[in-house]
C-alpha cells in the first residue's frame, strides 16, 4: 500500500473561509487582509468587505481573533502560493496564529521547500479513482474532492541533519538499496503507475476500499524507465513551470491547434472579449461557487486538427463572441481529484465571481492547461505498457 512505501503524509490546508483568505489575485488578497489587520477599519466596515471573516463559527470567535491579530499586524510573507484545485494555483493568506484558518496544518508546512514534490491521494474514494495530483506548493484539503492526503518525496532535515531526508519506510529503503536507486525514482514510479488506465481498471474495486497498492519493478532498469515516465507526468502537472513543446517555444504538432482563443468576427482583442459570461458559474448559498452549464459546441475535426484523441472536439465559449477552439472531447471530460478540470477552472472565473475580465495571460493559461492534459492523455498507451511489464 502507498503508506507502506511513503509512511509520512499530511492533510491539506482547510481555511473554511476561502472567500476571504484565498484569491486568484495577489493584489486583491493583500488589500483585503491589510484592511482586516487595520485598526481604523471597524468590524461593520470589515463585514462589508469580507463577511466570512466576521462571523462566529465553531471554534472561531471573529472579534477575539481579529483583535489578537491586529496587535501583531499584517505579514506580507504570509501570502503564499496555494494549489486550490488541480491545475488551479492561487494565493492564500496562511496565518500561523489563532483559528483564522480552520485547519492550518502547521506540522505540514516545514516540509514545503524548493524542489520537493507531493503526491495527493485519498484512502477511500466515493467516485471512480482519478490519477493523482503532483504539486510543489502548499495544497488545499479539497485538492481531492474526498479530502487530500499529501505524501512528500522528502522531509525537512531533523535538527542534527544537514540534508532533507527521504520519506521512505524501512521496506522501501531496503528495496531501493537493493536496486541502487533513490527516493526520487520510487516517487516518480508511483506517479507513473497511478496514471496508467490499465492499473485503475485492474484495481477499480480495491481503490474504493483502501490506499492504492503499488507494484514494484524487479530490476533497476525497469524502475528507472518507469520513473522517467513519472517525471514527465509531474512536469505536465506543474502549471508554474514552462514546458518546451507544450507551453514554451514551438508546440509539438499534435498540440499546436489545441484550445486556440478565437474571436468570431476577427476584431482585435479587447478586455471585453475576455469576460466570461457564458454561464460557467454563479454564487450559491454562503458564497460557494456553483458550476453552471456554460456553452460548448461539439463538432467534427477540421483540417489541421490532430486526430490522436477523438473524432469529436468542442469549441468552449467564454461569451457570445469568443471561444477556445478545438478542445478534444477526452480533454474536456478529463477529471482529476474528482473534478472535471477545465469546467471547474471556468466556473470560478465567470465574470459574476471574478469581478473582472480574464487577463490575456489567463486566457492563454487555459490553452496551456488543455495542452498539458492532451499530452497526459497521449501518454496513456506507454503508461499501460509500463504497468503491464512491471506486473508480469
Amino acid at each position: 500500500l502507498l503508506p507502506d512505501l511513503l509512511p509520512i503524509y499530511f492533510s491539506g490546508v482547510k481555511t473554511s473561509r476561502d472567500g476571504a483568505l484565498v484569491d486568484i489575485d495577489h493584489g486583491a488578497l493583500e488589500q483585503r487582509m491589510r484592511q482586516y489587520f487595520n485598526q481604523n477599519v471597524n468590524n461593520e466596515e470589515m463585514r462589508q468587505i469580507a463577511p466570512c471573516l466576521m462571523q462566529n463559527t465553531t471554534g472561531f470567535d471573529f472579534d477575539k481573533t481579529r483583535k489578537q491579530l491586529q496587535k501583531r499586524g499584517f505579514l506580507s510573507k504570509n501570502i503564499v502560493r496555494y494549489v486550490y484545485r488541480p491545475f488551479d494555483v492561487r494565493w492564500l493568506y496562511w496565518e500561523p496564529e489563532t483559528k483564522l484558518l480552520d485547519a492550518k496544518r502547521s506540522e505540514y508546512i516545514p516540509h514545503i521547500f524548493k524542489d520537493n514534490l507531493w503526491l495527493a491521494s485519498a484512502q477511500k474514494i466515493r467516485r471512480d479513482f482519478d490519477s493523482p495530483v503532483v504539486i510543489k506548493q502548499m495544497g488545499a484539503g479539497h485538492l481531492i474532492e474526498r479530502g487530500a492526503n499529501l505524501f512528500p518525496m522528502y522531509l525537512k532535515p531533523f535538527h542534527h541533519q544537514s540534508d532533507a531526508q527521504p520519506n521512505l519506510s524501512q521496506a522501501a529503503t531496503d528495496y531501493l538499496t537493493h536496486l541502487d536507486a533513490d527516493a526520487s525514482a520510487l516517487f516518480h514510479h508511483i506517479v507513473a503507475i497511478l496514471h496508467a488506465p490499465a492499473y485503475r481498471t485492474d484495481n477499480a474495486g480495491a481503490l474504493k476500499q483502501d490506499w492504492p497498492r503499488i507494484p514494484l519493478p524487479a530490476t533497476r532498469e525497469q524502475l528507472l524507465t518507469s520513473a522517467e515516465l513519472g517525471q514527465r507526468i509531474a512536469a505536465l502537472l506543474d502549471i508554474e513551470t514552462p514546458l518546451p513543446g507544450v507551453t514554451q517555444g514551438k508546440p509539438r504538432p499534435e498540440l499546436a491547434n489545441i484550445a486556440l482563443l478565437t474571436i468570431l468576427d476577427n476584431t482585435p482583442l479587447t478586455p471585453d472579449h475576455l469576460k466570461i459570461t457564458a454561464g460557467w458559474g454563479h454564487v450559491g448559498k454562503g458564497g460557494v461557487t456553483m458550476p453552471g452549464k456554460g456553452k460548448t459546441v461539439k463538432r467534427s475535426l477540421t483540417t489541421g486538427e490532430h486526430p490522436g484523441l477523438s473524432d469529436a472536439t468542442l469549441d468552449v465559449y467564454l461569451n457570445a463572441n469568443v471561444y477556445w477552439k478545438n478542445v478534444p472531447l477526452p480533454v474536456w471530460e478529463y477529471t482529476m481529484g474528482g473534478y472535471q478540470v477545465i469546467k471547474k477552472w471556468l466556473s470560478y472565473r465567470e465574470l459574476e465571481l471574478l469581478g473582472r475580465p480574464l487577463l490575456a495571460d489567463e486566457a492563454l493559461e487555459l490553452t496551456w492547461i488543455a495542452r498539458r492534459i492532451t499530452a497526459l492523455i497521449l501518454m496513456r498507451p506507454i503508461l499501460d505498457k509500463n504497468y503491464v511489464k512491471i506486473q508480469s
